[in-house]
């Protein structure tokens, strides 16, 4: 029997471009790029580690790498998934692991000149304190936002704080591609803010939302990216427990935008609903977590499944879900993970959080290890979500996971603020340009390519079918991932996708 499969992929919505967007596809990170100390005498290596994404599985290896990225980290791919810079808050590289023109001296002040200087060669620490956007009007532009720390006043040094939210605006088709930083340092917002920065795409589609915590209260800054630059809101948006100006937290943006979550080891876990057109929090959801076994190391982070049901709340030694579909979603909470006691060097506890292109949450380890925990199946209930400790073992040690938005989220569809239009016939005639599919024909396993797929227009559907066209195999494929792996045992009986 012929065993050559083709492939039809349903799309039950339109797209927002005819390109991939694959622009958080390479992960960097490590620790010591410049010490040679190796696996072979002490068990662990330093130096430079890069995913990528762009294959499947992903590729996990070895990089050259000269930066070291403590917690302040993000990286920038172009839309085909091409590495084009990356930075750990203190200077910008391209993507031959070069510093960018007029790049040093992010963040510069108190904290690297006097509170601590050693955060020149390990990187600067804030978590969560960066991301990349591209320029709405100019597609050779970046924005890359940070958070800067600075003495507290009247402190004498002893205590620090984030006092601004800073920008660089870098041209990557300057000096021959090489790049060139406009210009640095300049402020968005002023005040007692938190550390933690993340985005979601506006409900029109094209700008987007930036929100920061106003420090000792409920209180968020929303900030607007448009086609002219960023726009403070005059009404800051509020609810849910305070967060003080001492406490460690996380944030995330459900996938499809329509959740907010912010946890903070003090003050707990707020969640809220999010309006995409107006930035209005509202309906907040508040989880104490008073569950601490261990208060020597509190790491915590947040990520939400990529079908935006699930809410994991990492904190420390315990792994939580609460499901975002219960009528009750405090009540929903269950305990997916415990602490197994794994170190290496240290303690193997439960940090920052990252949804990545694969549909699976990587989990960081607070400590400096070389490992990453893993969700897997992160839109399953309870243990069927997969989680795994120390899943990944890493060429070096790290201290984080990168910093992301959810950069393939769409128009909010039938909203009034959506303006992106439907797919054309023009741009459904481009439609074999942009799917890949390989190899096709197949006769064991195949990859799809769906990164173009705008997420808040529809899940797309797969259908396998043999030679003679006969429909034998259909599913949907896992939302905000971008390739997914089909076997394809012979005869068509059993097959299973693999993400």
């Amino acid at each position: 029997m012929n065993k050559t499969a083709c492939f039809i992929l349903i799309l039950l919505g339109t797209f927002e471009s005819l390109y991939s967007q694959k622009n958080d596809y390479i992960w960097l990170q490590g620790y010591e790029s410049n010490d040679v100390i190796d696996s072979a005498t002490y068990g662990f290596r330093y130096g430079g580690t890069l995913l990528n994404f762009n294959t499947s599985p992903i590729c996990v290896t070895y990089d050259s790498i000269q930066m070291n990225f403590n917690r302040t980290n993000t990286s920038y791919s172009d839309n085909n998934g091409n590495l084009l810079f990356y930075s750990d808050g203190l200077y910008i590289s391209d993507s031959l692991n070069q510093m960018i023109q007029n790049s040093n001296g992010m963040n510069q002040g108190y904290i690297d000149e006097v509170w601590d200087p050693t955060i020149l060669t390990l990187g600067y620490t804030n978590q969560q304190g960066i991301i990349a956007l591209q320029d709405i009007a100019n597609t050779n532009f970046y924005y890359l936002i940070y958070s800067y720390d600075d003495s507290v006043p009247g402190s004498g040094g002893a205590n620090v704080y984030t006092p601004q939210i800073l920008t660089a605006y870098l041209d990557i088709s300057a000096n021959a591609g090489v790049g060139n930083v406009i210009y640095l340092n300049k402020p968005i917002l002023n005040g007692d803010l938190g550390e933690e920065i993340t985005a979601v795409k506006h409900g029109n589609g094209k700008d987007r939302w930036i929100l920061i915590q106003k420090r000792n209260t409920n209180c968020y800054y929303p900030i607007l990216l448009t086609d002219t630059g960023f726009q403070i809101m005059l009404n800051l948006t509020c609810g849910g427990g305070e967060v003080s100006d001492t406490d460690i937290a996380s944030v995330s943006f459900s996938p499809d935008g329509s959740k907010f979550a912010h946890f903070a080891i003090i003050g707990g876990l707020n969640i809220y609903d999010f309006d995409r057109c107006t930035s209005e929090l509202s309906n907040p959801i508040y989880y104490p977590l008073d569950i601490w076994d261990d208060s020597s190391w509190l790491s915590n982070g947040v990520a939400f499944s990529p079908n935006s049901r699930f809410l994991y709340v990492s904190a420390s030694k315990v792994l939580l879900q609460f499901d975002m579909w219960a009528s009750n979603a405090p009540a929903s909470v269950d305990t997916v993970g415990r602490y197994d006691g794994f170190q290496l060097p240290f303690g193997s506890y439960f940090d920052k959080e990252q949804l990545a292109p694969d549909g699976k949450i990587y989990i960081s380890c607070g400590n400096t290890e070389a490992d990453y925990h893993v969700i897997s199946n992160p839109n399953g209930k309870g243990d069927s979500c997969n989680f795994e400790q120390h899943a990944l073992r890493l060429p070096t040690l790290s201290a984080c996971v990168p910093n992301y938005p959810n950069y393939r989220l769409g128009a909010l569809t039938g909203s009034a603020c959506d303006t992106i239009t439907g797919l054309n016939e023009t741009a459904r005639s481009s439609l074999d340009q942009i799917l890949k599919v390989f190899p096709n024909p197949a006769t064991d396993i195949t990859t799809i390519d769906y990164g173009f797929t705008d997420w808040n227009k529809g899940q797309p559907a797969l259908e396998i079918c043999n030679a003679l066209g006969q429909t034998v195999y259909t599913q949907y494929l896992p939302m905000y991932s971008v390739t997914i792996s089909v076997i394809l045992p012979h005869p068509f009986r059993g097959i299973l996708p693999h993400p």
